[in-house]
């Protein structure tokens, strides 16, 4: 814009007239932008006059200026058909996955009894993770023919960027790079049939890393429970893995296992973590004459400063378990499924099976 200074009305000066309507206004003789109010031009309706400071000249009537035209924008806003439309299609979708999640199909072209490694809550990246243990433990899994591994959840400490929970970085001598440093090595050290996410993994947020380390090793990754059918090439083992399933006793520390295969799914076997302790209740349904075992596994970190505060009582057997299944039996039979709290018993027993003729 011009500064004019031609004299008369200075604090008026490089400020642009407008209209009621907020149209900017000019000299409709010589074009300038500098006029100022002038009075009225004595008429009875006594009409707004203007002066030019430019040319001097005097109107009742401006220019209005325009210098800009404002472009009809395309509406980007949703019509409520649209969104409707839109919403119905999220939901077809969210009830496809959710369908297709009630069981997932796991086939193993194996005619041989096989094992399945049961790993505990690992949380190595806190200092109490036995390492020792759980390095033996995978080794012998990648060693032994026939045996497959899966995990419960918690792989990591992970702990909760907000609140309290963020304090307890400072209790571990691992920083955040390390712990998904550690995770990433756990996650490829063996070959998973499936993950469950536990609450500890769920802390990631927006965008979970363990999901995306395990899309290339084509390891089923879920959050907090998985359904799974292992179909093999005589018999159909449905396996249900949660995090942790709802219920508690004093009495038996896989009640609420117990609790949900009673009630809910009649599966082979039923798996779970969460609460650091071990639990095994085998439990024959009268209906089907399926025996269900109900397996609930320890945890990897041995050492528990929150367990130590409230003076917990150690009811944990392993940090993991060995489920066996003997193939060139029944499904019905007793000695379908063996568990084993040792990965070593558990490994010496599907070799002696594997081998026998």
């Amino acid at each position: 814009m011009t500064i004019h200074n031609n004299g008369g009305n200075l604090s008026r000066v490089g400020i642009i007239q407008r209209d009621e309507d907020g149209n900017a206004l000019r000299c409709p003789h010589c074009k300038s932008e500098h006029i100022i109010k002038n009075g009225h031009d004595g008429s009875e309706k006594r009409v707004k006059r203007w002066k030019c400071k430019t040319c001097g000249k005097k109107t009742s009537h401006p220019e209005v200026m325009k210098n800009y035209e404002l472009e009809e924008a395309e509406n980007l806003d949703w019509s409520t058909e649209e969104l409707i439309n839109a919403r119905t299609e999220v939901f077809k979708r969210k009830e496809a996955r959710e369908n297709s999640e009630k069981f997932i199909n796991i086939k193993i072209n194996d005619k041989k009894p096989i094992g399945l490694y049961i790993q505990g809550d690992p949380h190595v990246d806190d200092d109490g993770c036995d390492w020792v243990s759980l390095r033996k433990h995978i080794d012998i899994v990648n060693a032994t023919d026939g045996m497959y591994a899966c995990s419960v959840g918690d792989l990591s400490n992970n702990w909760a960027r907000r609140g309290k929970l963020a304090g307890l970085w400072a209790d571990q001598t691992t920083n955040g790079e390390q712990q998904w440093q550690l995770v990433e090595w756990l996650v490829e050290a063996t070959p998973y049939i499936f993950i469950v996410a536990g609450n500890h993994d769920m802390w990631a947020m927006e965008g979970d890393p363990i999901n995306w380390m395990c899309k290339p090793l084509k390891t089923v990754y879920s959050n907090h429970n998985a359904r799974l059918k292992i179909k093999l090439p005589k018999h159909e083992i449905k396996v249900n893995c949660s995090h942790n399933f709802r219920g508690h006793s004093m009495y038996n520390t896989a009640h609420g296992i117990v609790k949900h295969a009673l009630f809910n799914a009649r599966d082979h076997l039923l798996i779970a973590g969460h609460t650091h302790v071990s639990g095994y209740s085998p439990i024959k349904d009268a209906n089907s004459d399926k025996i269900m075992h109900c397996v609930q596994v320890g945890s990897y970190k041995k050492y528990d400063n929150f367990a130590k505060q409230l003076n917990l009582p150690c009811k944990m057997m392993s940090a993991c378990a060995v489920a066996v299944f003997n193939t060139q039996l029944t499904e019905d039979h007793p000695d379908f499924i063996k568990v084993f709290w040792e990965v070593e018993e558990g490994a010496d027993y599907l070799n002696y099976l594997r081998n026998k003729k």
